[in-house]
């Protein structure tokens, strides 16, 4: 376990959590110095602070996405949600530095016991230990303190937006909001060569930075900063203004503009909000430009959290780049950052440093020390290969461990658990993260948090698991749990490759444990009534399925590798459903992918498949992401004899010809509490596979088969 901090309703906390592990591609680091950011991170807590009421009224436009949600699945699951996101605890920290601990697999460049400083929101928090990826860890210069190498990433911050304004040597320059960020801005652009104009309303501020090389300041609440700004720059303007103010005022932009030479360049770092004068720009073309964050890079998953580097030539300046020269311009003497930090506390003081950055001395910086562990912490294995599956005593609550406990699992599945307490027990919540599982495991009582599979397969009390992780995890989440005799829930999908699928085909053979998937829809009340009054038709039935997803880009990660596509993560569900609905196996495949110009549609987000029954049964699905959301995301129509059954969004049946058989309900069923049920029965002696294993494969060996025609044209069947 480790200290880590959190933000909860307004507040920081220290909590005790899980330590993470060092996966591939990235770095275990003992922080012994973690940086606090008075913008962001104070921003953060008054937000976390504010009622329900005060949120809603902040982002009116999230109104109408609450009200449909509410047609559809009802207040009280709505409102669920609402509060369980409201008293949810919140990373906090995004700068620090420390020393490596563990290296991951397929690491190079750093060793054990290395000084590095590290960055980024959601893994260079405020804790004892983090695990960062290697295109955010930089190693420390000798010369440079981790107290110092703790503001990497707000040295990157500045660095980004003196490179955006594209500044030369001899030019003047405007920096408007001298705060940390803007101080380090200061120095940046007097060590590049610039003459610097610095302004803000706190006049010791104006006065620190004219210490660390501002050449004129002026406080625009005594003064005309415009005007200052012009005759200081021989009347025509300064070559570039620089805005790191954070204010919900335009003015700051305004004065920006106004105080700009012809053709000069406007540069917003900070957060400037109201409206901007196009005429204040206009008559001067100017050039304004934002700057995000630390630079090229940042929110790419595949350079931050994939490791995939930039080809130095052509990007000379990525956000592990600028970072690093911040770093070696602290080391000599170029930037002065400890002039900045004005509070020092332990990381078990937290909550004084935070206080003391409201305080009406509004210090620069706070830096938090730590004390972490000196040795990495040890993780458990669980059981060897081939241990035996043990079900639950008789009249005893089976032991189901959640494994990934994001808002889908807490929002939809972790309700189903609760009310079905006797029957199921939540011993442990297992996280990537500790703050995760510790989240996860807030929501049951007696229930412990870990990161650290291991240590759950370990647990006699453990009969399952439930696996709600990213879908490139499935797979090998799903076969350690079987071999350690453990029975699996596995949401969709079963995995992502062919390899995938053969070694988790081995695994189910070598292990009596229960197994199932989580294909939700054949457990809908709809699906069991269609199913049922088509039992003992003469004909074959015609099926066809309208999937209206919805827009998702290509850089969200149900796209990328980690989700393998909207095919195999979500039309799965289909594909299972008519398997239920039709009740013979498939015999032909037919799949035709839209094929654009425009790469916006992806082939395996827009498609018609359809699918030959060996009754002769034909089902087809029309899945697309450019439809209207206004517009139900799901409907069905079943044909067969000369009658029709109609699913409008899993809240409407209507029935044509079939007396008796409409249906609808006050909110949807999708069938995720049917499915529960179903494995819950599997766990106390029911029958080990839910959903037929043969049936199982079968949908995987058509999902891939049709994902492969839709991004390669193959039209052969997926490798049996």
């Amino acid at each position: 376990m480790m200290k880590q901090l959190v933000v909860k309703k307004g507040s920081p906390l220290l909590v005790e959590v899980s330590a993470p592990e060092a996966m591939s591609g990235f770095l275990l680091v003992r922080l012994r110095a973690s940086c606090v950011s008075p913008g962001t991170e104070m921003s953060s807590i008054a937000a976390s602070g504010k009622s329900l009421i005060q949120r809603v009224l902040d982002q009116p436009d999230k109104v109408k996405m609450a009200i449909s949600q509410m047609r559809k699945t009802g207040f009280a699951s709505v409102w669920r949600k609402a509060q369980e996101a409201m008293g949810q605890e919140k990373l906090c920290g995004y700068s620090a530095a420390g020393e490596v601990v563990d290296i991951g697999p397929g690491v190079s460049g750093f060793r054990i016991g290395m000084k590095v400083a590290v960055a980024g929101a959601g893994l260079a928090n405020h804790a004892e230990l983090v695990a960062v990826p290697v295109n955010l860890a930089m190693p420390m210069p000798d010369g440079v303190g981790f107290d110092e190498a703790s503001t990497v990433a707000l040295g990157g911050i500045a660095m980004q937006g003196v490179r955006r304004a594209n500044i030369s040597l001899g030019e003047r320059v405007a920096v408007i909001g001298c705060g940390a960020i803007g101080m380090l801005g200061v120095q940046l652009l007097k060590a590049a060569g610039c003459r610097v104009f610095a302004t803000d309303l706190d006049d010791d501020r104006l006065a620190m930075a004219k210490e660390l090389g501002a050449e004129v300041t002026a406080n625009p609440g005594s003064e005309d900063i415009v005007k200052k700004a012009t005759h200081w720059s021989d009347g025509r303007g300064v070559d570039a203004a620089l805005v790191f103010a954070a204010t919900s005022s335009g003015e700051p932009v305004s004065q920006a503009f106004k105080m700009s030479r012809r053709k000069g360049r406007v540069v917003l770092i900070g957060v400037a909000g109201g409206e901007y004068r196009r005429e204040d720009m206009y008559a001067k073309e100017l050039d304004f430009v934002i700057s995000t964050s630390y630079g090229p890079g940042r929110y790419d998953a595949d350079y931050e959290l994939g490791g995939i580097d930039y080809p130095f030539g052509y990007v000379r300046w990525t956000e592990k780049r600028n970072m690093s020269s911040y770093l070696e311009l602290i080391e000599a003497g170029s930037v002065n950052v400890k002039r900045l930090i004005g509070v020092r506390e332990k990381l078990e003081n937290a909550p004084v440093a935070y206080e003391k950055l409201k305080s009406p001395e509004r210090p620069m910086l706070a830096v938090l020390e730590c004390d972490g562990p000196e040795e990495k912490p040890e993780r458990v294995e669980g059981p060897s290969g081939g241990s035996t599956w043990q079900p639950p005593a008789d009249g005893k609550a089976a032991g189901l461990a959640l494994v990934g406990a994001g808002s889908f699992v807490r929002g939809t599945l972790v309700p189903i658990l609760q009310a079905m307490e006797g029957k199921l027990a939540v011993p442990w919540s297992c996280s990537r993260s500790g703050t995760g599982a510790r989240t996860g495991a807030g929501l049951f009582p007696g229930c412990r948090s870990t990161t650290d599979l291991g240590e759950v397969l370990a647990d006699p009390a453990v009969h399952s698991v439930l696996i709600g992780t990213r879908h490139n995890t499935h797979a090998d989440l799903a076969i350690r749990a079987l071999e350690a005799g453990k029975g699996v829930f596995v949401e969709k999908p079963m995995c992502l490759t062919a390899d995938e699928f053969a070694s988790i085909g081995k695994a189910v053979e070598g292990s009596s444990a229960p197994y199932m998937v989580g294909y939700n829809r054949r457990f809908s009340p709809f699906a069991r009534k269609i199913r049922e009054v088509s039992a003992e038709r003469v004909h074959p039935l015609m099926i066809h399925y309208t999937m209206n997803a919805g827009y998702i880009p290509a850089t969200h990660w149900t796209q990328t590798e980690e989700g393998g596509g909207r095919l195999m993560g979500e039309a799965c569900h289909i594909i299972d459903l008519f398997r239920y609905l039709v009740g013979h196996p498939v015999v032909s495949v037919s799949c035709h992918p839209l094929r654009s110009r425009n790469s916006a549609a992806l082939p395996n987000d827009n498609f018609s498949l359809s699918l030959g029954y060996s009754d002769g049964s034909v089902a087809t699905l029309l899945y697309t992401a450019l439809g209207h959301r206004d517009m139900a995301k799901e409907q069905m129509k079943v044909f067969f004899d000369e009658k029709v059954l109609l699913m409008d969004d899993y809240l409407r049946l209507e029935a044509f010809g079939v007396p008796g058989a409409a249906q609808e309900l006050k909110q949807q069923d999708k069938g995720h509490a049917g499915e529960l049920k179903a494995f819950g029965e599997a766990l106390h002696g029911g029958d080990r596979f839910p959903i037929p294993w043969q049936e199982l494969e079968e949908t995987w060996k058509v999902t891939h088969q049709a994902d492969r025609i839709c991004r390669m044209g193959e039209p052969e069947a997926a490798d049996e």
